[in-house]
């Protein structure tokens, strides 16, 4: 179940990222004016923000995940967790 939603959110991120270079593309293409640009470009820049948060939260999720199985066994804990 952890690793469904760990490769779920890896994907959500690779297509928000896709997203967010098709949309640079379409700013600087034309068709805005400088505030729409610059009002584009700031939320576009949030968007990256969450993207990186969110991909380090889950990359480290993951990495604690790994370790889960080893951990219980040093500790003794043998029961489900869920």
């Amino acid at each position: 179940m952890l690793d469904v939603l760990i490769r779920s959110t890896l994907d959500i991120v690779g297509r928000t990222e896709l997203l967010i270079e098709s949309t640079m593309r379409l700013l600087h293409g034309g068709g805005f004016d400088e505030i729409e640009i610059y009002e584009l470009d700031c939320e576009i820049e949030r968007l990256r923000n969450v993207l990186f948060a969110a991909d380090e939260a889950i990359r480290s999720l993951a990495c604690k995940a790994e370790r889960l199985p080893q951990t219980a066994a040093e500790h003794g804990l043998h029961t489900t967790l869920h």
